[in-house]
């Protein structure tokens, strides 16, 4: 075994130890955010570990507990010679504020519900055979939700629908819209309000997510969306639909290709194609170099997405970074698609494509 550089073993220990605490953090953080500790630091202000147990009627020496970790992991600020502890403006925004485009709480239960999946990976990489989302749990589903809501709640109608030539009449008139993988079915439920003379269907092969989406759906009233399994009511083959929109979905599926047919043969003629999906660069090595986000989206890929792009014998597997624009420029021209733009939508995250016959 090569000698040990000493300076450079502490500092990998270092490095590790905060990964070991940020996956402490996961849990702790989901913990605070069922329990409402973080919308009571915000409503206090700077306040002492009984002032906020007393206001949550919760026990005060857990509490306290919880305030120490997230002052020491820095997601809470510790007011010194105070004894109090205090959210930011920013820490709000990222930890309880749902309707704030850096809201990422969503991603905090994601993380948390893979964990049990463990011993199942495990035999994944011996097989090579991965876990639907169903096989996750409920708390998966409600994890992806959450991570995608705002861009469906505060920026599908208002900055999407008006790129789309043409759209905004069509819908407003009465046209047929299909969102395909639509998980809690945010993306239906916010067209279906805008647009109540058009009929829409979600489609998700997730009874966990179809469950969320059901919930979601009987909160609003709505009669103009109707939701479905493709298991038991495939895409039509013959073209209906105006618009069909994916969200963040081709790369997760086990047959990408598949489904951009399916996409291409129930679209009409003049209908168009919205689809997102994770914006990444053309290999590993870039992505090593400059994506920001590079581990976050590739941990999220071996747990969540390529396990599902693996999740059947012969599943493509393309990975949470795997449908990059060449891909989708090829594969979506296979189907037959003509037209091919790319959307000047800003999303760190993700990238939009707007696809026509």
């Amino acid at each position: 075994m090569r000698s040990i550089d000493e300076d450079k073993l502490g500092l990998f220990v270092k490095q590790t130890g905060g990964m070991v605490a940020a996956s402490f953090n996961c849990a702790i953080t989901v913990l605070g955010d069922r329990l409402g500790l973080y919308r009571a630091l915000s409503e206090l202000g700077p306040c002492s570990s009984e002032a906020l147990a007393a206001h949550l009627t919760l026990h005060e020496r857990w509490v306290r507990e919880w305030l120490y970790q997230q002052a020491c992991i820095g997601q809470v600020e510790y007011v010194e010679g105070a004894n109090q502890f205090a959210i930011s403006p920013e820490a709000y925004a990222v930890l309880a504020d749902a309707d704030h485009p850096a809201y990422l709480m969503g991603g905090f239960d994601s993380a948390l519900a893979v964990f049990p999946a463990v011993t199942k990976l495990e035999e994944a990489f011996r097989t090579g055979i991965g876990m639907s989302y169903d096989d996750h749990g409920p708390n998966c589903a409600c994890g992806i939700e959450r991570m995608g809501a705002f861009t469906k709640k505060n920026r599908l109608v208002a900055e999407m629908v008006p790129l789309i030539p043409g759209m905004h009449d069509r819908l407003s008139a009465g046209a047929d819209v299909a969102d395909v993988g639509c998980g809690g079915g945010l993306a239906v439920i916010a067209l279906a309000e805008a647009y109540p003379r058009s009929s829409f269907v979600g489609y998700d092969t997730s009874d966990e997510a179809l469950a969320r989406a059901r919930a979601n759906l009987q909160e609003t009233g709505l009669t103009n969306v109707r939701l479905c399994n493709p298991f038991q009511e495939p895409l039509p083959e013959n073209p209906v639909f105006d618009l069909i929109t994916t969200f963040d979905v081709i790369h997760d599926t086990p047959y990408p290709q598949d489904l951009i047919d399916q996409i291409y043969g129930a679209l009409k003629d003049d209908g168009r194609w919205l689809c997102e999906d994770i914006k990444g660069f053309d290999s590993f090595e870039d992505n090593l170099k400059h994506h920001p986000i590079a581990a976050l989206l590739y941990g999220f890929s071996v747990t969540v997405c390529m396990n599902s792009g693996l999740s059947t014998a012969d599943g493509a597997g393309l990975g949470t970074l795997g449908f990059t624009e060449p891909m989708a420029r090829e594969m979506t021209a296979q189907a037959g698609f003509r037209e091919f733009e790319l959307l000047a939508i800003e999303n760190p995250m993700n990238n939009y494509y707007l696809l026509g016959k």
